[in-house]
């Protein structure tokens, strides 16, 4: 990747990052790891992560948010813009996190970085997705 990209990390994506998990494709690594990668990561992705932990389905330390900075990586927080552009973006995935991230990354002009095949499938203008899987 030669010219500046802004990179959207979905949730998952994030979670395999910091784990050094192996699912992770060499590729989507590249991406992320290329200084010319501007990476991003949504509040709704904590929120997301927040609600797995309160239900035994995660492990979480919220304190992670702090240590952004150092990882390079930018917070974006929610604005008018994301809930503006919501919708069901695929009919077979109504996950509102799922529909979110979308829309933020819409909003955002993010290239979205995601392991989700519900997402991977979605097609509107203007998104433009990478399958964290290659």
């Amino acid at each position: 990747m030669n010219k500046a990209v802004k990179l959207l990390i979905d949730t998952q994506v994030f979670i395999w990052l910091i784990n050094e998990d192996k699912r992770l494709g060499t590729e989507a690594l590249r991406t992320l790891q290329d200084p010319a990668s501007q990476l991003c990561i949504s509040y709704f992705s904590f929120f997301e992560m927040t609600i797995k932990a309160s239900i035994g389905k995660l492990s979480y330390d919220s304190s992670i948010v702090e240590d952004l900075p150092n990882m390079g990586i930018e917070l974006i927080m929610p604005d008018t813009s994301a809930l503006h552009d919501y919708k069901i973006f695929n009919a077979d995935n109504k996950d509102p996190f799922d529909n979110i991230l979308i829309a933020t990354a819409l909003s955002e002009k993010c290239v979205f970085i995601t392991s989700d095949p519900k997402i991977l499938s979605v097609t509107v203008s203007g998104l433009n997705l990478i399958d964290a899987t290659v």
